[in-house]
């Protein structure tokens, strides 16, 4: 067994003891630091402050200050999920959240993005300001495996593909699609889209040639070919979704083909068929009114969806016809949400400082 294997397996243990229940907000609010990720194991009736950070031989609260940016899973373990966060680098639990560590083997402050490699979970890319790095050891040693000259630049996005994960993309702040075939060794320009952000980039569960890459004011671009080709989704959004081209996540339906959702300054609108036609959700705010940090559907069921804006969670049961919206449990913003894939009850919420 080796050393961070027997981390995980006593400090659990020694953090709920140490911490308690009441320690970490049991209720619907903790007293104290309240930010990094909070957990619900009841489809947001109560939730409950992850806060346990084990830092070599101690365990500590410290991980209610981390402003988490994404998370993901491990792909072939739902106990395991890591942290792109803005102020503690990357940060990662094998135990589904009760407790946090955080990579010193990385020395980054700043982590936008992580892929996890659906078919070996010891490899892990992470990008940070304009730089991808990996590992192929479960995050003991890291190689910078791709960097921009341009410092400015940010790689903001990273996906493997699930199919054949030798295949990488990264998006970057330049609006810059890269692609690597060989597991990121090499790099080649996809698509170079002028003028604009790269914000989001999904890949289609079903059929991984299907690329979506969601931008700060040119809609969505999307590939069918595996970034061969790419068509422009933007004058399909027409004068009523005209803010909905400021893409800030996209979420692929898990249940129906070709169906997409896009959240954006407008809100949230939806595609059957991979972005020619659009209708809105019928949210319980109006149009352009808040701003919508996440959105995630239950992989088991499509019906239920949930989003965030900065003071509240907002919750469908019936594929967005009638929303149920309550309060964060929390003084920070949400930022990011992930539903469990085995357990739609229960849900990640990250959060960030409130913007000033």
């Amino acid at each position: 067994m080796n050393y961070k294997s027997f981390i995980f397996l006593i400090f659990p243990i020694f953090a709920l003891t140490l911490f308690g229940q009441g320690c970490f907000g049991g209720g619907n609010q903790a007293t104290g630091p309240d930010g990094g990720v909070w957990k619900t194991a009841d489809r947001a009736e109560n939730w409950t402050n992850k806060r346990a950070l084990v830092d070599g031989p101690k365990v500590t609260a410290e991980a209610a200050n981390i402003s988490v940016r994404s998370m993901v899973f491990d792909p072939q373990d739902n106990k395991t999920i890591y942290l792109a966060t803005d102020n503690l680098g990357l940060v990662h639990s094998n135990d589904a959240g009760d407790s946090w560590l955080k990579d010193t083997n990385l020395k980054l402050a700043r982590v936008y993005s992580v892929a996890v490699d659906p078919k070996n979970k010891c490899v892990v890319y992470v990008t940070s300001a304009n730089k991808i790095y990996k590992t192929e050891n479960c995050t003991r040693d890291w190689e910078q495996i791709f960097f921009d000259p341009r410092t400015d630049k940010i790689f903001t996005q990273i996906v493997v593909d699930w199919f054949n994960p030798s295949i990488l993309y990264a998006g970057t702040s330049e609006g810059d699609v890269f692609k690597s075939t060989d597991a990121g060794s090499s790099w080649q320009t996809s698509k170079r889209i002028e003028g604009t952000v790269v914000t989001a980039m999904v890949m289609d569960p079903r059929d991984s040639r299907v690329l979506y890459v969601g931008t700060s004011g040119d809609g969505i671009w999307k590939t069918l070919d595996g970034g061969n080709t790419w068509i422009h989704i933007e004058k399909q959004f027409g004068e009523e979704f005209r803010e909905a081209r400021r893409v800030t996540r996209i979420v692929v339906d898990p249940k129906v083909t070709d169906t997409i959702y896009i959240v954006s300054k407008y809100g949230i609108i939806k595609s059957p068929d991979k972005g020619e036609a659009w209708q809105a959700l019928v949210l319980p705010t109006p149009p352009s009114s808040i701003d919508i940090s996440s959105f995630a559907i239950d992989p088991n069921d499509n019906k239920k969806m949930i989003y965030t804006s900065p003071t509240a969670v907002t919750l469908s049961s019936d594929g967005g016809v009638s929303w149920t919206s309550k309060k964060l449990p929390t003084t920070k913003a949400g930022s990011f949400l992930l539903i469990d894939p085995k357990d739609g009850n229960i849900i990640y919420l990250g959060t960030q400082p409130p913007k000033k």
